[in-house]
């Protein structure tokens, strides 16, 4: 555990630094794109290169979002039970499906991103490769399933310590 621990914050550090590089670099580029347009300058192929930039930002912003568990969720087991056992199982049983789709996710932008690759696409302004717009998210799941691993593990260890104690029942079985 103290392995996935050292690991989670050193993703965690290079995450947020890519996250201050592509915002502030969004930034500036919309700036200067508006700044272009009210002084009649063509920045031709600037939406292209805020396209690239943006893909890296929002991408990582989705693995960040993953590691604090603070993307969009529906867990409704609140609801039903406030037995502490109860709820951990669910989120067994929800980390196991999680970590299959997003394996399945991971399957597909590996054929995604290696088709791109061999395609040899290139952007229209720049003639940049579109595989570093693709790249990030490919990226972001497999740091999405590095994070459902790390959850799936901690979980087990709730329902191990639920098990050991007694479960307040409260609310329903």
């Amino acid at each position: 555990m103290k392995l996935i621990k050292t690991l989670d914050n050193g993703l965690k550090w290079i995450e947020e630094w890519i996250l201050i590089i592509t915002g502030t670099a969004v930034g500036v580029m919309i700036l200067a794109n508006a700044v272009c347009r009210f002084l009649k300058i063509d920045w031709f192929g600037s939406e292209e290169l805020t396209l690239f930039v943006a893909f890296w930002l929002y991408f990582t912003g989705c693995a960040c979002a993953s590691r604090d568990k603070t993307h969009i969720s529906a867990e409704m087991m609140d609801l039903f039970t406030t037995n502490k056992k109860i709820r951990a199982v669910v989120s067994v049983i929800k980390d196991i499906v999680s970590i299959a789709m997003c394996s399945a996710f991971i399957v597909w932008c590996y054929k995604y991103v290696s088709w791109q690759l061999n395609l040899g696409a290139k952007s229209q302004a720049y003639h940049l490769p579109v595989v570093i717009a693709t790249f990030p998210i490919l990226i972001s799941f497999i740091l999405w399933l590095f994070y459902l691993i790390r959850d799936l593990i901690n979980d087990a260890r709730s329902v191990s310590a639920c098990s050991g104690k007694s479960a307040d029942t409260k609310g329903g079985n």
